[in-house]
Parts: structure tokens; sequence; C-alpha cells
């Protein structure tokens, strides 16, 4: 491995050093410069960090409809299926979280998606995705510890026309897009587009012989665009998504055959959300500075139904319903003058109410082998057929900051910078809940009603110091290194899927239910990070060759650690650890001669812990009695992240004169990931595997057709991992997918 970064490191940059003199003017296409679109960045052409920046033709080639197409596209970038729209959770460069807060941040038109349940939507019409990898603190706070995504949509003042496309295939798949985008003068614009998108799903539950993820989804978005002068300019947008899915596929797993099974569950299994953005942009520019104002308002509500136990016999069911009302504004001020001296300083402030209600059951077969064992050796037996739990969680967040960044370019010596800032982060979060149960127990011929009621309030408050330093050294306006130093933080607050186990064990200990237990049992704390990086962005052959490369060391501490509770009615969040991640990512993009596009992306993130012992429960194989023994899981992998992410595609682009077809284009791509550990034992795990996709697109006049297929080997491969009630469960990955577009621009 090492010789394999060292040669590569070398390569490229003695390419980039023997590129200052090449030059070839046959090839006319150049390759785009790394521009970065953030409001908030002192140096966005030649940022200081690891990026992907990728532009509407390649989302399109790349076959990217949403954001878990990113995975292995971009550099150590992973975000498994878990099965529904809800559960969104990313690794980047070997961090990621099961359930606690996410290690990403979103944006979309500069407006920030403050809670992960809203990340997975359905991509159209998108300008530019921006991915940073590396601690993005200082300029956009809390959930940024691994990265960030910026993703920008077109303006009705850069486009003008409509779109229509079809798009099927097999699985019952049926895409449906239209957009109209229309200038009402040279400075003032407007812009609608939908869309409908369904799937019969892949997989059958076997119990009921139907698709356990069939899927709907449609969504809307309005925009105008004003450009009042040359000064001002204003931006309104109005953004709606809705998906109503049966979810969660998992199959049981066979540890010593290593088969997955259908998934074969009695109980729901769906997921339903709807959500509504909207957005007021505005920016005053002088020839000096510019103010940019954001000021955001999202409401989402969902509704999710699983049976927690994925077997077909009657266990445990979940019901799960959200509804968030979040309130965001940010003002930055950012200088743009000529001068070495570049400065941006911004504030920020939200508001976010996220009610929960979430009854849990606990049914016939999980009353009579988990719960009824225990209270027969005291000599009482429960009566209740079904045990309900009603749930309600009210969770207020209230945070701000103040941050700001400076840049001194050609700092002692021409080409050289350096870069520095700092933001203090504030937030507080109050939770409400109201909980409890009630069982019916028999006591010789005398039967006893037993209640637990929870209900109070917690609160805890973080302020946290976010530093940043970068230095820079560039002999060109198309070549850099860099170094960069950041910090971040993914914010603690309160894990209410705790209740469940805090009720059942209130039933038998009411201590386990008083205010400073219950805050023990289900507060957790920031986890922090420091991002240590060096690397460098080379474009060079007269804009023909891209490349760049990143070496980067992360220390993780008070890790939030998922642990699963043995009666399967809970997960504890614990900051019981501590990890190191280290590694490498690689890009090439080159023009090979006219028409001939390549490109290559491949990271590298081994990820283990430094600290971390928990307790396990083990069964003697001959008294079949239980113990609980402590478990160090040092120099082991951390579970859910990738080692490495390989993708590389070739295209071919040709536009034809005097011929009935005015274009074509085709478009191979390959994506691997792996190996991937699923346990913190490290004893289950997915290889590497990979998939290879294609695409041709023909364009004749205003229409346009394109046939593609996706993962055309049909390489099998599990998705995502997850263990309840002593059993364990996989969601397979997809199988091959075909299908054609047919466009029309008008």
């Amino acid at each position: 491995m090492r010789k394999l970064i060292y040669s590569i490191t070398t390569t490229v940059f003695c390419t980039t050093l023997l590129a200052q003199n090449q030059n070839d003017s046959s090839k006319v296409v150049k390759l785009e410069e790394v521009i970065v679109s953030s409001l908030k960045e002192t140096s966005p052409q030649q940022t200081p960090l690891s990026s992907t920046i990728l532009n509407s033709s390649k989302i399109n080639a790349a076959q990217i409809t949403n954001i878990r197409d990113l995975s292995g596209q971009v550099p150590n970038f992973f975000i498994p299926n878990y099965g529904s729209s809800m559960s969104t959770t990313s690794c980047i460069r070997g961090i990621g979280s099961r359930n606690s807060g996410q290690t990403m941040a979103l944006y979309v038109d500069y407006v920030p998606y403050l809670d992960k349940s809203t990340f997975d939507f359905d991509f159209y019409d998108i300008r530019q995705i921006e991915v940073l990898r590396g601690a993005q603190g200082t300029l956009y706070g809390r959930n940024a510890e691994g990265g960030i995504v910026n993703i920008y949509t077109l303006s009705p003042l850069s486009y003008q026309g409509s779109k229509l496309s079809v798009n099927t295939g097999n699985y019952g798949m049926l895409n449906l897009k239209l957009a109209h985008y229309r200038k009402i003068t040279d400075n003032l614009g407007y812009s609608t587009s939908g869309y409908y998108n369904h799937e019969d799903g892949f997989f059958t539950n076997k119990y009921t012989n139907k698709s356990a993820d069939a899927s709907t989804s449609a969504g809307g978005r309005a925009k105008i665009d004003w450009n009042l002068n040359s000064y001002f300019k204003a931006q309104y947008t109005l953004n709606f998504d809705y998906v109503n899915q049966d979810a969660f596929p998992y199959g049981k797993y066979n540890r010593v055959s290593g088969n997955t099974d259908q998934p074969n569950y009695n109980d729901q299994g769906t997921y339903k959300r709807n959500i509504l953005t909207n957005s007021l942009f505005l920016q005053y520019k002088t020839n000096n500075w510019i103010l940019s104002s954001i000021t955001s308002y999202q409401y989402f509500d969902d509704e999710m139904k699983m049976d927690n136990d994925f077997t077909d016999k009657s266990f445990f069911t979940i019901q799960q319903d959200q509804k968030q009302n979040a309130l965001n504004d940010e003002i930055i001020l950012k200088s743009i003058s000529k001068n070495n001296f570049q400065w941006s300083f911004g504030a920020t402030g939200f508001i976010q109410q996220l009610d929960i209600n979430a009854p849990i059951e606990i049914k016939t077969e999980a009353i009579k082998y988990i719960l009824q064992p225990s209270f027969t050796k005291q000599g009482m037996t429960i009566t209740d057929e079904i045990l309900k739990t009603p749930g309600q969680y009210n969770t207020k967040t209230i945070g701000g900051a103040l941050f700001h960044q400076s840049t001194y370019n050609n700092f002692l010596i021409n080409g050289f910078s350096i870069t520095g800032g700092l933001r203090i982060d504030y937030e507080k979060v109050d939770l409400d809940y109201n909980t409890g149960s009630a069982m019916h127990v028999k006591i010789g011929p005398t039967t006893y009603l037993f209640t637990d009621t929870l209900k109070n309030n917690l609160s805890v408050h973080f302020t946290e110091l976010l530093p940043k330093l970068a230095l820079k050294y560039e002999w060109s306006k198309r070549q850099f290194v860099y170094a960069n130093l950041s910090r971040g933080y993914k914010s603690g607050g309160f894990n209410v899927q705790m209740f469940g186990d805090l009720v059942d064990k209130g039933l038998t200990n009411p201590s386990a239910t008083k205010k400073d237990a219950v805050m023990e049992a289900i507060s957790y704390k920031p986890e922090y990070s420091w991002n240590y990086e060096i690397g460098g962005h080379c474009l060079s052959f007269d804009k023909q060759l891209k490349s760049s490369i990143s070496l980067f060391y992360i220390d993780l501490n008070n890790l939030q650690l998922t642990q699963f509770v043995p009666n399967g009615l809970g997960r504890k969040i614990s900051n019981s650890g501590a990890a190191v991640s280290k590694g490498v990512e690689i890009s090439f993009e080159a023009n090979i001669t006219h028409g001939f596009n390549a490109t290559i992306n491949y990271g590298y993130a081994n990820a283990t812990f430094a600290t971390y012992t928990d307790s396990v429960k083990t069964v003697n194989p001959v008294t079949h009695a239980t113990d609980t023994v402590k478990v160090d899981y040092k120099g082991n992998h951390v579970p859910y992240a990738p080692q490495n992410t390989l993708s590389g595609s070739l295209s071919y682009e040709h536009n034809f004169k005097n011929s009935f077809i005015d274009r074509f284009m085709a478009n191979i791509q390959y994506v691997g990931v792996g190996k991937i550990y699923w346990t913190e034992a490290n004893d289950i795990s997915q290889n590497f595997y990979s998939q290879v996709n294609v695409k041709v697109a023909l364009n004749f006049g205003k229409f346009g057709v394109d046939f593609w297929i996706r993962n055309i080997f049909n390489t099998k491969y599990n998705a995502f991992y997850f263990n309840t009630t002593n059993n364990e469960f996989f969601q397979q990955g997809k199988p091959l997918q075909f299908g054609g577009t047919l466009k029309y621009e008008f």
C-alpha cells in the first residue's frame, strides 16, 4: 500500500512539473478548474482541501439520481442502503454513525438540511454537486465532521426553455420529469419543475408474497431569480418532496452457510414522508465585498412502521411518527477585492422543533420467550397478550454561531498563502418525554396491575471552539499544494430509542426510571475530531489533465457508538471509544483525445479503534447459563466504513454536422467498494465488490434517447447489516437494472 501511494504521488507531482511547458492546440475541450461555489470560502478557486465537483453533464453520465449514488464515485464517500429514505447516514474517510447525529452536512442552494431523515430525495435539474471532505467545522459548524455536500439547482437566468423526460426500466421503474425555465426580463426569471418516480421493488416478502421495497416518490420546485441591478439580487425557492415506500427488506443471515434469505416478516415495514422547504436568498455586492443572507424554513413529517424482529414471529413492532419545524438564518460578509488579504465573517442561528410519537408493541411470543422466564423465577405470570408502550418525545434544539476566516495571499513569498479561521458554536437541546407501560401479572390466584410512567424533561447544552489553519503554495494559477488542520464535531443530544428498555426495566426496578437514571441512559456527548491533511491539485497539459491527491490523518474522541440492548427493546448510544482514520484520496481526469474523457477516483481509509471496550453477553454451551464479559476492540476496524472506494469511467462524445443525429455519447463506469466490517468484533464483513454501469445517449434536434444498464454483471453483495433478538439480517444489494429514457427540450 505504501508503494502504491508513493508511486501515485510521484506520478501526480512529476506530471505537474513536466506540464508547465506543454501545449497541444488540437485539443479544443478544456477541463474545468477546481472552483468551489461556497459563499464562505476566502479562496474558492484554489481551495486548500480535498474536493470533488460534479457538473450536470457528469451527474447525468454517471446516472446519479440521489445522494446514495455518490457512494464509491467520490473517494472515501459511502452511504449504505438502509432500506428506507429515513436513514441516510454517511461514512466519509472512515467516519460514520448509525443512530446518532450525521457526520456529513447537506446544503441545497445554500440551505442547510438539519435532519438526516431529509437527505434522501430525488435529484433533478442539478447544476453542480460539491463534496468537500475533511472537517468543515469552522465555516459550517455542527455535524460537518466528515465533510459537507453542497447541491446547486439550475437558475432560470442561466438556462431557459422546457424539459420533458420519461425514463422506464425493469422492476416496474417509471420516472417522469418536467421543467420550465423562463426569463420575464433580462434580470427576472422563474422556473417550475416536478417529478414522479415509481419502482415495483427488487425483493419479495415471503410471508405476504408481496414486494418488500416498492417505492413511489414525487415532488416539485418553484424558483424566482431577480437581479435587481448590478449590486443586488434575490432568489426565492419553494421545494416539496414526497415518498411512500415499503421498507426494510432485511433477510435473515446464516453464518454457517453464509446465505441470506429473502425477507420474511409478518408485520408491516413501511415509510412515508413529506418535506416542504422554502428559502429566501438575498445578496448585495460591491467591488470589494459581498453581503449574503439565507433565511429558510423546513417542515417534514414522516411515518415509519417496522417489524423490529424481522421474522414471521410476533415479537416486536415499532411505529415512529416525526414532525419537524426548523427555521434557519445565516448572514455572511465576505471580501472580494483583489488585495492579498481576503476575509469572511458570518453569523448563523437556528431553531429546530422535532416531535416524535413512537409507540412500541411487545407481542405474544416476546412475552412468552423473553419477558416471562424472569417472571417465572419469581412465581409470577404475565397475563397480557400484547404490551403497549406509548411514547411521545418532543425535542427543541436552539443553536447559534459566529465564525471568521481570513486568507493572506503572497505571504512572505509569491504564491504562498496562509488561511486561519475560528468558530464559536453553541447548542442547547431540551427534551420533554412522556411514556410508560401497564402489565397484568398473576401471583397465585390474584392478578395485579403493574404500571410504570416516565414523564419529565431534560436539557443539555454544548459550546464548541472550531479552529482551522491552512497553508498553500501555488506556482501557477492551476497548480498548488496545501496542508491544513481543522477541528470538527458531531453534536450530542438524547437517544429516545432507549426508552423501550427503560420502561421494561422500570416494571421491576423503579429506580431505573428516575430522572437522573434516564439522563444517564439516554444522553450522549458530542464527538470530536482533528483532521490533518496534505495534498495538491494540478490542471496541466493545456487543461487536458486534472489530478489531485490528499493524505489525511483523523483523530476521533468521544466516539458515539451504538450498542444493542440484549432484550431487543432499544439501542444505546455511548461515548465509549476513540478511533484513528488515516488514508489517501487520488483523482485523475483526462481528455485522452478529441471526444474521449477518462476519470479515476480512489480512496483508502483505514479507520480503527484506538480505545473501545464493551460488555457482551455469552451463553455457556453446556449449562446454557448467560454471562457478561468485557471485550476489548482496540485495533479493530470501525464498522460500516469501507476501506476502499474505487471508480473509473471512460466516455466518448461526438457532435455531428449535416446529419440527422446531432450528438452521440457513450459512458462506461466502474464502481467498487469494500472491505466493510459490519460489527465491532470484525467477525462478519462484506468483501470488496464492484459494479459496471453503461449509458448511451443520442440527440436528434430537440429529442433525445438514452439507453442505460446498472450493475451489468449482476454483482451480488450485501448492502447493510442489522442484528436484533439474537438474529442477524442483511439487506442485499440491487440486481441488474436496465431501461431507456426519452427526452424532449423545447
